[in-house]
């Protein structure tokens, strides 16, 4: 999968569905996440930051992190075109460590599902967020019978999460206040025909 990253990463800002999929989520952060005062950000598996460059006015510094230099690459490049060159990004892989902080507020969107071990990454995030800080991770909806993920030649994460567990995931990690929202649906081709698969947004204190 990562090299799939790679390959993609160069048109990955092209796709309009993906870009209005982001733009989705993030009026669904806005409505329900008091972004005041301009929070200290970090997005784990950022991609090319589509998410935060989505909430920039809303946010203060943002660190984007992704395993994938090249989509980090894309990234930088996009923020010195949106004038947010003083946001900081880096080749990351998460598994291991969350660099930075301390967070006010951490963002994660389709990306924990290509986590290995997303209990002990949730873990690893909560000791580098501030007291009382936020989480928003918006992913799949657990898909039962792998559909979304039915072409990857190399996938080894999840597919998608069921609601109950994640919260228990979170609230084991320390976190606490966890609540759940529908975020729309990602289209995606399986066996010839369009299938929707829906989205949540959780959002924890930690």
């Amino acid at each position: 999968m990562a090299e799939d990253f790679e390959a993609r990463a160069a048109t990955w800002d092209d796709d309009p569905a993906r870009l209005a999929r982001v733009r989705r989520v993030a009026d669904v952060i806005r409505a329900n996440v008091p972004l005041t005062g301009h929070p200290v950000t970090v997005e784990l598996g950022a991609g090319t930051g589509m998410l935060s460059r989505c909430l920039a006015a809303e946010l203060g510094p943002v660190t984007l992190l992704d395993a994938s230099p090249a989509m980090i690459a894309v990234a930088n490049r996009a923020l010195e075109t949106a004038g947010l060159g003083d946001w900081a990004t880096a080749v990351t892989d998460l598994a291991t460590d969350v660099p930075g902080g301390p967070y006010d507020l951490a963002l994660a969107q389709m990306s924990l599902h290509h986590m290995d071990d997303v209990p002990a990454l949730l873990a690893r995030l909560h000791q580098v967020m501030v007291p009382g800080g936020m989480v928003a991770i918006a992913d799949l909806d657990h898909d039962a019978v792998g559909g979304y993920h039915a072409k990857a030649t190399d996938f080894h994460g999840y597919h998608g999460f069921r609601r109950d567990e994640l919260r228990g995931w979170l609230e084991a990690a320390g976190y606490r206040g966890v609540v759940f929202h529908d975020a729309g649906v990602v289209g995606k081709e399986v066996d010839g025909e369009r299938q929707d698969f829906p989205l949540f947004l959780a959002l924890a204190q930690a």
